[in-house]
């Protein structure tokens, strides 16, 4: 048994990650926003999953607490997908069932939050990571429909991209002292008696 293999199985708790298929079914079973996500991994060799983060206990508490900084909010769920020219691709997916400019902020913050524990996580596992891909699932855009009574949804921050812009772009900058891109996808989802369901080819 590789250290790996041992750390996973030995060391962390049942079923914290998941080794899976090429195909991945991802679920947010909150009655607010249920939604069920079908993912593949085409060039895949080897999937790590680790589902449901934000209620697995990933609380870091050398964090800061304050809720300004998000730090310890989580993403849906944490994809690490060792590919076939042999790199190692981090997915972050959060699962929303609409986006405004409110909720893009939130979004942003459990990316940042996430992305660092992921790189912890990574190196627990000695997972040299080459790329990071976003993605976030809704239902509805909300971008034009900001409330008069919050007036800090229609203010921009000097040198900040707008919210909306930001969000049709396809990249996504979070801030770790200088602004960092990331390749964003938004996924439509759409509704049945069940609630939210989708489709995404992971790059």
């Amino acid at each position: 048994m590789n250290k790996r293999t041992f750390v996973i199985s030995e060391l962390m708790q049942n079923n914290f990650i998941e080794e899976t298929e090429q195909k991945v079914l991802l679920e947010e079973t909150e009655e607010s926003g249920k939604s069920l996500l079908k993912v593949q991994l085409p060039n895949a060799q080897k999937i790590f999953c680790i589902k449901n983060v934000d209620k697995k206990h990933t609380d870091m508490y050398f964090f800061k607490a304050d809720q300004k900084y998000s730090m310890m909010k989580r993403v849906d769920h944490i994809i690490l997908e060792h590919t076939e020219d042999d790199t190692w691709n981090l997915h972050l997916i959060e699962m929303k069932s609409s986006v405004g400019v409110q909720k893009w902020i939130e979004v942003k913050g459990k990316f940042r939050a996430s992305y660092l524990v992921s790189q912890a996580i990574a190196a627990m596992l000695e997972i040299p990571l080459d790329h990071t891909y976003l993605y976030t699932t809704y239902e509805k855009e909300c971008f034009d429909t900001c409330s008069e009574t919050m007036p800090v949804e229609r203010r921009v921050r000097t040198g900040n991209i707008p919210p909306k812009r930001e969000w049709e772009s396809g990249r996504v900058e979070l801030n770790f002292g200088e602004k960092i891109p990331f390749d964003h996808e938004k996924v439509q989802m759409s509704r049945n008696t069940d609630g939210l369901k989708g489709n995404v080819q992971m790059k």
